[in-house]
């Protein structure tokens, strides 16, 4: 009977040992930002069911890994704690088995992974609804980390639109430190008091995932009069617009680039747009076409676009392009304000008939060019002609070939003429004044032998009479339509 009992009572506790949830930590002491591994067996129980809610408040789970074998079910949970101090892994129970409690100490910082602070701040603490502020998230370490930019919940009443970041010096408690600053863009769209919050924050230090308890903050959204449009933001924007040419062509189309920094979005550019611009008979106006463009700064939450718009004159003479104004509310003052972008009266022309004066110019210009080469052709020619006829008298031997260079002298290329008075007559045509009447005569008078002198003189006489010979325009003229 006493070995029966005795039986039963190992049996049992087999029994009991092979339905038990057993748990163990892989280290009792841990940094913040370092992993610890819990181990959970059991012999009967299907871990995948088991529930890891008890440890959210105290720990971070990154990730579980399951496995089976001779020995049972294994379940492996990597964990990261979410605070320094005394911690204690929470008893997990499933299918009426429980583990055990287990105890665990974190420090603020180690040899081996350094202390690390966060902050959030929010510029402006207060802002407006549709009010673009600036987010920082502000991380401290002794600069062995190499961060992750964390990502951000989506939460109902504002927009978030990630910028930039930047590494530089800060300080904590009192020592320096570096520092990392991430960037957000944050818009609130309703009025309400909110909490900016991320869970972890992911980093690495020589190929080890450290993971450290993220920031939280709450602020508040004020809110705008009722009154006011949806699209109509609190921030006073920045134009810079093209200058508008003074002169454009009918038809043609014409790109007016304007840049708008504030905190419109595209939609809201597009409204303001439409509601200032209509197609008309004398302005066509085609869909604009609005770019995002970034910010000089890293970290300035305001938005950057650039607005091409195509503007087509229809009719000719003076077009107005319209004024445009972009509206935003002065909470200062507690009234609506705006910015013009100025227009202008365009002097349009139609292209043909400049064309046409362009054709015409041009046809003038030939012209005038045509008589200039003209002119420049006969002047040429006349004078050309003269320097012959003045080397032929001049190169003269006696008074019978002086006589033959006189008489073929001619400004407008004549032949020989047969005698002196018939080329002295020709001369008077062709110069418009008589030939020294007693220089012929005494020419004729040498070639007949009835007077005599010295031959040099005879041609220095008649080289510096015809020297000076200059046609008429009638006769050259006249020698233009024979030639």
């Amino acid at each position: 009977m006493v070995r029966l009992i005795v039986a039963w009572v190992l049996l049992a506790c087999g029994v009991a040992h092979a339905a038990a949830l057993t748990a163990k930590l892989d280290k009792s002491t841990a940094a913040l930002g370092e992993a610890v591994t819990l181990t959970l067996q059991s012999h009967e129980a299907d871990l995948d069911n088991l529930d890891t809610a008890p440890l959210d408040g105290a720990f971070d789970v990154f990730s579980r890994t399951r496995s089976q074998d001779a020995e049972g079910d294994t379940l492996v949970l990597t964990l990261y704690p979410r605070r320094a101090g005394a911690l204690s892994v929470p008893a997990l129970s499933i299918e009426g088995r429980r583990s055990t409690a287990l105890p665990l100490t974190v420090a603020d910082g180690s040899a081996t992974v350094p202390r690390v602070t966060a902050h959030w701040t929010l510029a402006p603490a207060e802002p407006r609804v549709n009010e673009p502020a600036r987010l920082t998230l502000s991380i401290c370490d002794d600069g062995s980390l190499q961060w992750r930019r964390p990502t951000m919940p989506i939460a109902a009443g504002r927009l978030l639109r990630e910028l930039g970041e930047d590494e530089g010096q800060g300080m904590q408690d009192g020592e320096p430190c570096t520092l990392h600053r991430y960037y957000w863009a944050l818009l609130a769209t309703r009025s309400a008091a909110a909490t900016v919050a991320v869970s972890m924050l992911d980093a690495s230090r020589f190929g080890e995932r450290l993971r450290f308890p993220g920031a939280e903050m709450s602020y508040r959204a004020l809110a705008l009069p009722a009154w006011l449009p949806a699209h109509v933001p609190p921030v006073a924007p920045q134009v810079n617009a093209d200058l508008l040419p003074a002169r454009w062509p009918l038809q043609r189309p014409l790109a007016w680039r304007v840049d708008v920094t504030g905190g419109y979005s595209e939609d809201d550019l597009q409204a303001l747009l439409d509601l200032q611009l209509r197609d008309s008979p004398a302005l066509g106006v085609y869909p604009p076409l609005i770019e995002t463009v970034p910010m000089d700064t890293v970290d300035s939450p305001l938005s950057r676009y650039r607005i091409t718009l195509y503007l087509q004159p229809r009719v000719d003479g003076h077009v107005i392009v319209p004024t445009l104004r972009l509206p935003w509310y002065d909470a200062a003052r507690g009234q609506p304000a705006s910015v013009a972008i100025p227009g202008k009266a365009l002097d349009v022309f139609d292209p043909r008939w400049r064309l046409a004066r362009q054709v015409a110019a041009a046809g003038v210009a030939a012209v005038l060019l045509i008589a200039a080469g003209w002119m420049l052709r006969r002047m040429v020619r006349w004078r050309l002609a003269r320097r012959r006829g003045v080397r032929a008298i001049r190169a003269a031997t006696d008074t019978r070939e002086l006589a033959h260079a006189v008489r073929r002298f001619s400004l407008t290329g004549q032949p020989e003429a047969p005698s002196l008075g018939a080329w002295q007559r020709r001369m008077q045509l062709e110069t418009g004044r008589c030939v020294d009447e007693k220089l012929v005569a005494a020419l004729e008078a040498q070639c007949y032998g009835q007077a005599s002198s010295d031959d040099a003189d005879t041609r220095a006489a008649w080289v510096l009479a015809l020297s000076r010979a200059r046609p008429t325009s009638i006769n050259l003229k006249q020698r233009s339509v024979r030639s």
